[in-house]
């Protein structure tokens, strides 16, 4: 036991893991707080705006997390102060086109164009979000700091929710209290990096052509993501505000279930990443590992939700939220199968620079989305979203397969050669 914290890869691992545990903590208080104080139309409006919020970080982030790390785990430590003016410059670009589109999401959104605030909140969280440093940490081999300011966020948001938050019309206090976590954290986060690179520096030509090299990446990243953070905000188009309550709360508790998967990328990939470069059967082997516990979080995830879904929800939710139970049974498919485009897609093809053969696979997956959820969403509101959802990560994967098979990846991604 004591060798496991001696090994510094190890040690990061279980801290990761150690201090994710806090954020469930929060999120089993926050969750039931939500679904008991606000009712299913108030935690509508939150889940709505956080909706949107998720899509405006896609947008600002446009990928350069993944990028950024990608590039400076590989990079001398005289490079970091550019690489990190290039992102910074890159996503004040993007934030101020990023409020624009906000703002025509609120007006067409039935659900925040009746809660304005709710909604302009959400779009200022997903900028401050937006300029969230993990990336940085991560490639630079401090995972335990970003996990430390996550932490931090939580206890400064729960605090304020928990003392604030009274009524169901409270819903935009709830993206307050987060909007105002999120920028004291992010202000803790550049102060702690001052001393190693220029907050003052900003090239908006550099942020530019940051902006272009990672178009192919954020293409996918979009494409992919997309589909899975805009559902809430386009069921509210589609659909009632009750039925965005049920197929919310489900949908949350399925992303507090794929977010277990998070922090195994924080240790796995920036390694992987550099073995990718140099070793390619010790990287295979890392992959393969990887696997073994992602695949198994998936699995459990799915196990859990179909045989105890119906409880949780009760125990989670109380009274109002039946109907979101038989969504999550449905949705909890999702689990395995993301696992397995998580590790194909960003733990392979990701590092591999086969940016090209994403974005015609996240495309395709796109079109299939857009082709099931209009029509299923119309007319079986969330039952017909978390169906969409499944099918389209069902392409995906598939997709994803096939693109390893014609890339003859396949006998390298499962050759048990080293593997222990």
């Amino acid at each position: 036991m004591f060798k496991l914290f001696k090994n510094p890869a190890a040690s990061n691992f279980i801290f990761v893991y150690l201090a994710y545990t806090l954020r469930y903590l929060y999120l089993l208080i926050l969750i039931p707080f939500y679904g008991r104080v606000l009712g299913v139309e108030g935690y509508a409006v939150v889940l709505s705006a956080m909706s949107l919020m998720s899509m405006i970080w896609l947008f600002v982030n446009w990928s350069f997390s993944s990028v950024g790390l990608r590039t400076i785990s590989r990079s001398s430590q005289n490079l970091f102060p550019k690489i990190f003016s290039e992102n910074l410059s890159a996503r004040i670009l993007l934030a101020l086109i990023a409020v624009f589109i906000g703002l025509v999401a609120i007006a067409l959104s039935p659900v925040l164009s009746k809660n304005i605030w709710s909604g302009c909140l959400g779009v200022a969280l997903g900028i401050v979000s937006a300029f969230n440093l993990g990336w940085y940490f991560t490639g630079t081999n401090r995972p335990k700091l970003a996990v430390k300011f996550e932490v931090l966020g939580f206890l400064i948001s729960i605090f304020l929710i928990l003392i604030l938050v009274k009524s169901k019309n409270d819903a935009a206090i709830v993206l307050l209290s987060l909007f105002i976590s999120g920028i004291i954290c992010s202000f803790s986060a550049y102060w702690c990096v001052k001393g190693e690179v220029s907050l003052k520096k900003i090239d908006l030509k550099s942020g530019y052509l940051l902006i272009k090299s990672s178009s192919s990446i954020f293409l996918y990243s979009s494409l992919t993501g997309v589909v899975g953070v805009s559902s809430t905000y386009l069921l509210g188009i589609l659909s009632s505000q009750t039925e965005v309550g049920y197929f919310g709360a489900a949908e949350r508790l399925v992303s507090l279930g794929l977010s277990l998967m998070g922090p195994a990328g924080m240790i796995f990939l920036p390694r992987i990443t550099k073995l990718f470069a140099n070793n390619h059967e010790a990287a295979y082997s890392m992959v393969r590992k990887s696997f073994i516990l992602i695949f198994s979080i998936g699995c459990s995830g799915c196990l859990i939700s179909i045989i105890l879904g119906k409880w949780i929800i009760d125990f989670v939710f109380g009274p109002g939220f039946d109907a979101s139970a038989k969504i999550l049974t449905i949705y909890s498919i999702t689990f395995p199968v993301s696992a397995i485009n998580l590790i194909v897609g960003s733990y392979i093809l990701f590092p591999l620079n086969e940016e090209r053969i994403m974005i015609k696979v996240g495309l395709f997956s796109l079109i299939i989305y857009i082709l099931f959820f209009i029509p299923l969403g119309y007319f079986y509101g969330g039952v017909g979203m978390a169906i969409a959802k499944i099918i389209s990560d069902i392409f995906l994967l598939l997709s994803l397969l096939f693109a390893c098979r014609h890339l003859k990846l396949i006998k390298n991604i499962f050759m048990k050669k080293d593997f222990t």
